[in-house]
């Protein structure tokens, strides 16, 4: 009888592999099917975006007035109107005076509107592409904390899976111990084993929580709203697809921020070409007519022009646009270097945590579930002690975490890259 308990037991830790599949439920209201549906959510619903996107239809509109003339004035003018003696106030007729009604347009140098349109054109696509780079980086953010949400599930499930295989033990310490086989120290020390686990498991169910609340955060959810409890992880690609040499290349051409310097330099050049005509005056045309004893007597025209002698001024105009259009090509330059420096770090980043991946999944993770069911096993037939069980769970649960923990590196590692490049690999 106590063997066929002991090894009914023994039969129920050896066949309880870990198993890390949810059961198929409704998630009613639930979203999180995929990390694709939640980066679509975000994209429509997150209120940064969203402000980005009114601020880049409010520099496009703005480039159809940067080229527009302005409005035309209309003068109404009196003159010869006499004053009313002893008093120095005007007679109260206005007959004998001479009456005349002007309309003038400012007319700036031939040039100088088209350059004004254009500076407004890349104020337009510079504002287009910081929404981008907004969505970009709220993308990445989207996917390191679906990544997290789908560790914290996989350590949960791996707690309750251990603790399981633990109880099972503990009720073998128990029977050992009540047929007088094992010591009490044993059966206490596989209670305090389960109840470390229940913390962790605790712990990771708060994990995944905090994970829940900072995606419901980016889609712009309410904190408590459901996510599919089953999250399914983006693939890794494999090493052959990677070239470091083409991810530095497209990223230093396709990332947002250098996107949007470009634009900030050909706004800066657009500056310095209007400030350079700033040497070339402006004009003023206008045309009238007098009215006089209640007839259009006269007509007039007139064209003014202002006179650019302002040296000082023109020269500071001028060396303030060439030196911001200086710095912008400088700016740019250096984030052209740290961007080919953060692609090449996250791309070794991700090299390496594969590598750690491997030798755990095909070396540390088998060997730690065969020390952990040869220890088991040599408990049950009485040959080791229940301390060394302990240990062996220990350095599998150890083991398994160390390769959640990697796997997490490997998904934050792509979704900096693909934030990198601007896009999809």
């Amino acid at each position: 009888m106590k063997s066929l308990m002991a090894g009914a037991a023994m039969a129920l830790v050896l066949v309880s592999a870990p198993s890390l599949g949810w059961a198929d439920e409704a998630h009613h209201g639930a979203v999180g099917a995929s990390v694709d549906e939640l980066v679509a959510i975000a994209k429509s619903m997150n209120p940064e975006v969203q402000v980005m996107a009114l601020e880049a239809d409010a520099a496009s509109a703005r480039i159809e007035g940067a080229g527009s003339l302005m409005d035309p004035k209309v003068t109404f003018l009196v003159e010869g109107w006499q004053r009313d003696f002893p008093s120095y106030a005007p007679r109260s007729s206005t007959g004998g005076t001479d009456k005349t009604i002007r309309i003038t347009q400012e007319l700036p140098f031939w040039g100088k509107r088209d350059l004004k349109r254009e500076i407004a054109e890349a104020g337009a696509k510079k504002a287009q592409v910081l929404k981008r780079a907004v969505e970009n980086d709220l993308v990445a953010k989207v996917k390191v904390a679906y990544a997290e949400y789908h560790q914290a599930h996989l350590a949960n499930d791996l707690a309750k899976n251990l603790r399981a295989r633990i109880d099972t033990l503990a009720k073998l310490a128990g029977a050992r111990y009540g047929q007088g086989l094992g010591r009490q120290q044993d059966v206490t020390r596989a209670e305090v084993e389960k109840g470390m686990l229940g913390t962790e498991i605790a712990r990771m169910e708060a994990e995944r929580r905090k994970a829940r609340v900072r995606i419901n955060r980016l889609l712009n959810r309410d904190l408590a709203a459901p996510l599919i409890e089953a999250p399914n992880p983006r693939p890794i690609p494999p090493k052959e697809a990677l070239d470091l040499a083409a991810l530095t290349d497209r990223a230093q051409s396709s990332n947002p921020e250098l996107v949007a310097q470009e634009a900030t330099i050909q706004g800066a050049d657009r500056t310095v070409a209007l400030a350079e005509k700033s040497w070339y005056p402006d004009f003023e045309v206008g045309v009238g007519a007098m009215r006089r004893e209640g007839r259009f007597e006269n007509y007039e025209a007139m064209v003014t022009m202002n006179i650019p002698i302002q040296w000082g001024l023109r020269d500071s105009e001028i060396g303030e646009a060439k030196a911001m259009s200086a710095a912008a090509r400088q700016r740019r330059k250096a984030r052209e270097i740290e961007v080919g420096n953060e692609v090449q770090e996250a791309y070794f980043n991700l090299d390496a945590a594969r590598q750690v991946e491997k030798l755990l999944r095909e070396n540390a993770l088998p060997q730690a579930e065969i020390g952990f069911q040869a220890a088991a096993k040599s408990y049950e037939l009485g040959r080791t002690e229940f301390l060394d069980v302990l240990m062996a769970e220990q350095q599998l649960w150890k083991t398994n975490i160390d390769l959640l923990k990697v796997q997490l590196d490997q998904q934050m590692a792509l979704a900096e890259i693909e934030k990198l490049i601007g896009g999809e690999l």
